[in-house]
């Protein structure tokens, strides 16, 4: 009983300084220090390897998976909105190595704005 807490305990820091690096990330890029930010992605994911912990759903959606800098939208990233009826995709590029990614997402239901 006792190694099961002490391995939820390494798995939430794990997940907890991943976090803190990927913000780090984020801020290195907006100084222009692109290098810098692929190594604090680079680590974060050490650490959630070495924790044997899922990635959060920042690293999964706002990670470039080509080139590994964090997509910050402007500054290493653009992001587009294409919608048909059903579900809405969000598209976005990494404008450093052009990387795109695809995520559908449903539309909310409720009053249609163009109707009222």
């Amino acid at each position: 009983m006792r190694g099961s807490k002490d391995r939820r305990v390494v798995k939430d820091l794990a997940v907890q300084r991943s976090l803190l690096l990927y913000s780090e990330a984020v801020r290195a890029v907006k100084e222009g220090r692109e290098e810098l930010a692929r190594k604090y992605v680079e680590l974060g994911l050490r650490l959630l390897r070495k924790g044997n912990v899922r990635k959060p759903m920042v690293y999964r959606r706002w990670v470039c998976k080509k080139c590994g800098i964090p997509l910050v939208p402007g500054v290493t990233a653009s992001v587009r909105i294409k919608g048909n009826r059903k579900q809405i995709i969000v598209v976005k590029k990494c404008l450093i190595c052009g990387w795109v990614s695809r995520t559908p997402c449903k539309r909310k239901k409720g009053v249609n704005p163009q109707q009222t």
